[in-house]
């Protein structure tokens, strides 16, 4: 399998990151610390893989997944505190958590163990009773629904599948009603990100040969290529303002955190070392948060960028 499939495909993600951590481990390769650089702020120590951390609309809370051995449980980081608490007290795998544009609830995926070992559904959890229903699911059929995204107005959210075998881009009701299928390409179509005005859904595909990053327009249903590089581009985060993208790529032989604007495709790197920098996503007030094990380890830290004008 390539490496553009090991990286998109959801059932691979966990062997694809243990590869990567064992390969980066052999080669020695060095890194930048947060030290280097006062306008990078590590928020976690722990050094235990995690992905895709999210802010809150207030900005106020992270929340993320982190890998302990076998399991992987979503967590909340209290920006003020420090404090880190367990979203649930399930027992299954849950991860791609994203904040409603309220704050009161999130969307989960959530892997169930038992019975259906690698059927992963979305749930929507509410925040202050901790109840959770499902709203992306496919019964009596084993299929990976994930990567959720709200649109802005909280009333609907995309998210991956793999319920037509091929993993493609999907809108559902916030209730998970009236699903609509946005992708139906045999390339891999991943980890989708709405933007802040509503009409544009970004997200990685690898139709163009290696994983670019694509622009969907949900009024005119027209998809284009947003970025083409070398390398492989993933994780399309928009920024607050919705002028720019933050991403994932290699094209510079090593994975950093690139932002490009919008309107123009121009393209800066905001970090540009050995270390592997992934999941980048934009706080409340502008900056960018993403893992890195720049610190030996792989922690959440948040980052001051100087968008393109």
């Amino acid at each position: 399998m390539s490496e553009e499939l090991l990286i998109a495909s959801g059932r691979t993600k966990r062997r694809f990151f243990t590869a990567l951590i064992s390969c980066l481990v052999l080669t020695g390769a060095s890194h930048a610390t947060a030290a280097d650089d006062p306008a990078v702020e590590q928020l976690t120590h722990d050094g235990h893989f995690k992905q895709r951390p999210v802010w809150s609309p207030d900005g106020k809370q992270v929340v993320f997944a982190r890998h302990e051995g076998s399991t992987i449980y979503l967590w909340l980081f209290d920006r003020s505190t420090g404090e880190e608490r367990r979203l649930t007290e399930r027992t299954d795998p849950e991860y791609d958590a994203v904040f409603s544009p309220s704050g009161e609830e999130l969307l989960l995926a959530v892997d169930k163990t038992s019975p259906g070992q690698g059927d992963i559904e979305i749930y929507l959890l509410n925040l202050a009773d901790g109840s959770m229903q499902p709203v992306a699911v496919t019964d009596g059929k084993l299929s990976h629904e994930e990567w959720p995204t709200w649109a802005p107005d909280g009333a609907r959210f995309a998210f991956t599948s793999t319920r037509h075998d091929n993993q493609e881009i999907y809108i559902a009701d916030r209730d998970g009603k009236n699903v609509e299928r946005v992708t139906g390409d045999p390339a891999l179509d991943v980890h989708p990100c709405w933007s802040p005005g509503g009409r544009t859904i970004a997200f990685a595909t690898n139709r163009w040969g290696d994983l670019e990053i694509a622009l969907y327009d949900v009024v005119t249903h027209n998809l284009r290529q947003f970025t083409e590089s070398h390398g492989l581009d993933d994780y399309p985060s928009f920024s607050p303002d919705g002028r720019h993208i933050a991403f994932t790529s290699n094209r510079h032989g090593h994975f950093d955190i690139m932002i490009a604007d919008v309107s123009s495709g121009r393209t800066v790197a905001v970090t540009n070392d050995a270390s592997l920098d992934n999941f980048p996503t934009w706080t409340p007030d502008g900056r960018v948060g993403y893992v890195s094990n720049r610190d030996g380890g792989f922690d959440l830290y948040v980052q001051d960028v100087q968008t393109l004008p």
